[in-house]
């Protein structure tokens, strides 16, 4: 699953386990009524499923379903009680083979279970469980839920599931957790016109009277219940064979013209994944299925062969979609299709070990990413994500990467930066250790040898150790199974006869003392000077440790960038790197800009040493770092927000963003990389942002001529000036802006404009947006992206609105997020009297043990603040010595 924070994160730079099973995992407590806390909260395992039979007829306009299921169960230990996940399910009839009486049935609301009650026993053995049931269809993203949508004939709907993580239980009664695995086979009753689409192709079809038809699907392999897809609605479908394998996109009526760039990706990496991992995909055909909308929580699906995707990860209009969105829709596939291998053909045996599929999945995006597109440089992209990472795995509220999961409710909240982020770059640093074929033969064997079954993590670990001479297991202990950071700092260099003996010792890189109790790593160290001359050694513990480079100069820690750790140089060799920036490789400048930044931001450098570097970075640096530094100063300027030295700071921020937009300009050159467009967006949002009066006036002048002519801006140029006008907006613009919305072509384009109503520095407008949102104008699915919209440049008053309408909002957040959503709003707040507000909040509506989000904002908060009060003083000292 695509987490759409994490992939479209606003002001990331400072924002933000063993033993070997491939069968259902035995859990450690069984389901209780009343479990004690702390406790694992899992179903009992003296009955476990084996395969579904399910059948559905939904009424999208009652927006209620019926459903029966025959599940074929096995039942290990005599018992007379059958205990399954249902939530929001009535089951109006149970009956279980072999029993003459049909057993009692009582539902625990806050477990999320029902509970058969026998007259007697049931013995050992297999047996049938048949249920009937009807439940409910969602208007928010779990279950059974559905999209509105506008058509030339009005308004239209779908339906699609979401199960990850634990929502299938609202679809139908089963043992909803992913060592359960069991084969599924669904048959659905629909309207005869729309297009009914599942994990598996239509086995057949029979028409019945009043309009409808059964729709009968395949069986799927065995695999988990979080997994599972239903989707109907007026639907077309464009494919073709890949390897063997019916590759499709599938699209509400009308859009296929949007798909070809999904399904020419989708063509590029089946047959690459098919090779990289040795075991060619299982199924029959792959959908990528887009639904129109979007999530406050996530962009996209892996369910097996039936992936779910919002519109705005898959569909490309070239009328209003950027080379951003471009390569973010490349991406997302990418991710989402190695899913089919790291999550659903192996999984994992319980949310503990949910990194081993979005770490893998996030690195794996990588990995086939720049194989097909080694010009977007997607490495340093990815850089810039795990930096941003390691200011979270530095604070309060930070976990280790395989994390102790004691039940769904804190499962919801894995799915972070440290699981996806720091997962894939604890991935990408065993490789470049290992080396790639070393790393890849590992990952085949573990597919090869748990096909279809459950891990832990060190499954994976054996093995990538099977054979090896450079066993990973503990490194990869150290990294995953504590939170936090590894610092390494340089304590000595010396140039003895041409080469530099140089002193290394590792410690811990702490914004918060006491985030995590880890002090020792394993870390490797790659050592380089800036001719190329390189060195490698396991570094671990605050003794010295001393490595020969065969070579004099410079040296840089972390060559490359790939291993996840900060880097601490002493003030000499950071002056000498410093002198020679232009000199370094992209990823270097990238690495110790951003290390320098956040040891300055903690007090361990000067904010000096940080700012002395931003006038290092030349102005034909790659895009990337550039757009590094923009995000660096934009986050900074927040910080200023109210204060007397924020004019300034501006001011030297709009000159160093002008060095490079005198390169850039407005519009695009013949021949140009994408990143540089990306570059572009960037610079001139930016300046926009810090108040240079020509950028704002030519994005004015722009704005006019598209309300006359759409036409006249290309995509880039038009996302760039509606973000500018949106932040500006005064109330003039901010109705424009509405009928813009109102009368948007498609449900992408609408949406990206409602979402800007929100967006104003005004508060009058952002209180209009706000409103606005809870009306029944806006598509349903934007209600939570508009809020959260608003909360970018007014956290205090997107909160305030929220708490006072929580009765309403709450109605539109899905359950898994519920104590996510609200932490999340003020975050990136430097305001320490919002944890007040925040703790009241959380006493009557965030349980004790759903309280992650909740310490990694409080948290967040008190590290802008300090910065805010400590900081920009020094800054502000800087500026003033640069003037003199």
């Amino acid at each position: 699953m695509i987490n759409e924070k994490l992939a479209r994160c606003f002001g990331c730079a400072l924002t933000f386990a063993f033993a070997a099973t491939a069968s259902v995992a035995v859990p450690a407590t069984s389901y209780s009524p009343k479990p004690a806390l702390g406790e694992r909260v899992v179903l009992p395992a003296s009955v476990t499923p084996d395969h579904y039979r399910i059948d559905i007829s939904p009424d999208s306009q009652s927006m209620t379903y019926k459903g029966a299921v025959e599940i074929d169960i096995t039942v290990h230990n005599a018992t007379d009680k059958i205990v399954l996940n249902s939530a929001d399910i009535i089951i109006d009839s149970a009956a279980l083979s072999g029993e003459a009486k049909a057993p009692t049935i009582s539902y625990d609301e806050d477990a999320e279970t029902a509970t058969f009650t026998f007259d007697r026993k049931v013995e050992r053995g297999a047996r049938t469980l048949r249920l009937v049931y009807h439940g409910k269809i969602y208007s928010k993203d779990s279950g059974l839920f559905y999209l509105d949508y506008n058509t030339s004939n009005g308004k239209a709907r779908a339906l699609f599931t979401q199960f990850e993580n634990s929502d299938a239980r609202r679809f139908v009664p089963s043992w909803d957790e992913p060592g359960r695995k069991a084969t599924f086979q669904l048959t659905a009753t629909v309207p005869a016109d729309q297009m009914a689409v599942s994990n598996m192709p239509i086995a057949s079809m029979d028409l019945l009277p009043g309009s409808l038809k059964r729709v009968h699907f395949e069986t799927t392999p065995k695999m988990s219940s979080y997994l599972l897809f239903f989707g109907l609605g007026d639907f077309e479908r464009i494919h073709r064979d890949v390897d063997g394998v019916d590759v499709g996109v599938v699209v509400k009526r009308g859009d296929t013209a949007y798909a070809n760039y999904a399904l020419d990706a989708a063509a590029d990496i089946l047959p690459y994944y098919n090779q990289y991992f040795g075991t060619p995909y299982p199924l029959p055909k792959l959908d990528l299925i887009a639904g129109p909308g979007s999530s406050a929580f996530f962009g996209a699906m892996e369910n097996w062969g039936a992936i779910f995707y919002f519109e705005r990860s898959l569909e490309i209009d070239p009328r209003i979609s950027t080379e951003g969105d471009r390569q973010g829709v490349y991406i997302t596939i990418a991710h989402e299709m190695a899913h089919q291998w790291f999550g659903n053909l192996v999984t994992m045996a319980w949310w503990d070990d949910i990194w081993l599929n979005e770490g893998f999945a996030s690195w794996m995006q990588s990995k086939a990413t720049n194989h097909f597109h080694p010009e977007w440089n997607v490495w340093l992209r990815t850089l810039r994500s795990t930096r941003y990472t390691m200011a979270g795995d530095g604070r309060d509220g930070t976990h280790p990467v395989v994390t102790p999961i004691n039940n769904v409710l804190q499962a919801s909240g894995a799915f972070d930066n440290i699981t996806y982020v720091k997962g894939a770059a604890v991935i990408r640093t065993l490789e470049v250790y290992l080396g790639e074929e070393a790393f890849r033969a590992g990952v085949r064997r573990y597919m090869r040898d748990y096909a279809y079954g459950n891990t832990v993590t060190d499954d994976l670990w054996r093995e990538m150790d099977e054979g090896s001479t450079r066993p990973v297991t503990q490194i990869a202990h150290d990294f995953t199974l504590q939170a936090g950071v590894p610092l390494i700092s340089e304590m000595s260099v010396k140039c003895v006869n041409g080469k530099s003996r140089l002193g290394l010792a590792q410690s811990h890189f702490a914004i918060d003392v006491d985030s995590t109790k880890a002090r020792i790593w394993h870390v490797p160290v790659t050592v380089a000077t800036l001719g190329g001359v390189s060195a490698k050694m396991l570094v671990s513990g605050s003794d010295p440790q001393f490595l020969s480079v065969g070579a004099c100069g410079p040296l840089i820690l972390n060559a490359g960038q790939a291993a996840y750790f900060r880097s601490r140089y002493s003030d000499e060799s950071l002056a000498a790197i410093s002198a020679r920036f232009g000199a370094l490789s992209s990823v270097d400048q990238l690495g110790i800009f951003d290390d320098t930044a956040s040891l300055a931001y903690t007090g361990a450098e000067p904010m000096a040493a940080f700012l002395n570097l931003t006038k290092e970075i030349p102005a034909n640096a790659d895009p990337v770092v550039a757009s590094e530094l923009v995000e660096q100063l934009l986050v900074l300027d927040r910080l200023y927000e109210g204060l007397p030295g924020q004019a300034s700071f501006r001011a030297y921020a709009r000159s160093l963003l002008n060095r490079f937009f005198v390169h850039v300009g407005w519009d695009k050159t013949p021949g140009e990389g994408d990143n540089m467009a990306l570059l572009r967006s960037d610079l001139i949002v930016a300046l926009g942002v810090l108040g240079d009066s020509s950028v704002l006036a030519e994005a004015a002048n722009r704005f006019a001529r598209y309300v006359a002519d759409p036409s006249s801006l290309d995509a880039a140029a038009r996302h760039s000036v509606l973000r500018i006008v949106a932040v500006h907006a005064d109330r003039a613009i901010w109705d424009q802006l509405h009928s813009m919305a109102q009368s948007a072509r498609t449900q992408t384009e609408r949406q990206e404009l409602y979402e800007l109503l929100a967006a104003a520095k005004d508060v009058a407008a952002v209180d209009e947006g706000l409103k606005l949102a809870l009306s029944s104008e806006p598509p349903e699915t934007t209600v939570l992206r508009m809020i959260s919209v608003a909360s970018r440049l007014h956290p205090e008053v997107a909160f305030d609105f929220t708490v006072g309408h929580w009765d309403m909002i709450v109605s539109h957040v899905q359950p898994s997020i519920q104590t996510r959503f609200v932490p999340g709003l003020i975050s990136n707040a430097s305001d320490l009297k919002l944890i007040d507000k925040l703790n009241t909040f959380a006493e009557s509506h965030i349980p004790v043990d759903g309280r992650q989000d909740l310490r990694k904002a409080e948290s967040n908060i008190r590290y802008l603040a300090k910065i805010r009060k400590d900081r920009l003083p020094e800054i502000d000292q800087w500026l003033e010595s640069q003037s003199k």
